[in-house]
């Protein structure tokens, strides 16, 4: 919404973060697990179609399957940084120990961890704009002819994106569910136009 309203650019951006929304919807945060960063994907994807001005589905598609893997990229940025918080906090406990409460000068963390994460978030996101810009353009010249001509629409998309929804519902029985459900809407569907 941030960036659509920035760049006025709210007919590709939705769909785009729709898309990406479903598509790592089952993936979140538990523990020590940390899931593939899907803003840093999103952010790439709406910065290259800005770049190039791209309109249409197809293109932009061809745009989100050339940025899904930052979201790797992302995760491990972040893994990175909360392993480098980790020593710093096994340091200040260090420090602490056999310290009185009321002398602790270290200050609170949080602050110069959330400028790293801002710096390194940073320039990871310049280098890989840096490398996916020319080959991104590279890419489109050669196939932007080829990829228009396929029958890729919106919907089609989000459809591609609920496999992340799907597995989101983790039971089998859910599972057993919603086959039956797309059997019995497939049977409906073919017997109304049959007929």
């Amino acid at each position: 919404m941030f960036w659509a309203a920035l760049t006025g650019q709210w007919e590709t951006t939705l769909p785009v973060a729709i898309f990406f929304e479903l598509f790592f919807l089952d993936l979140f945060p538990i523990g020590t697990y940390i899931p593939p960063h899907g803003p840093f994907a999103l952010l790439t994807t709406l910065a290259l179609v800005n770049i190039f001005e791209l309109k249409q589905a197809p293109l932009i598609f061809l745009v989100m399957l050339l940025c899904a893997p930052t979201a790797l990229l992302g995760s491990r940025l972040e893994y990175l940084q909360r392993q480098r918080q980790n020593a710093v906090f096994s340091r200040m406990l260090q420090t602490m120990r056999g310290a009185r409460p009321m002398t602790n000068s270290l200050g609170n963390p949080a602050a110069p961890a959330l400028v790293q994460a801002i710096v390194i978030n940073t320039a990871a996101f310049a280098m890989v704009m840096v490398l996916l810009v020319p080959f991104t353009d590279w890419l489109l010249q050669h196939v932007r002819g080829r990829v228009l001509m396929l029958p890729i629409t919106w919907p089609a998309i989000w459809m591609l994106g609920t496999i992340g929804v799907l597995l989101s519902l983790r039971s089998r029985r859910v599972y057993a569910l919603f086959l039956a459900a797309v059997f019995l809407a497939g049977c409906g569907y073919w017997l109304l136009h049959a007929a």
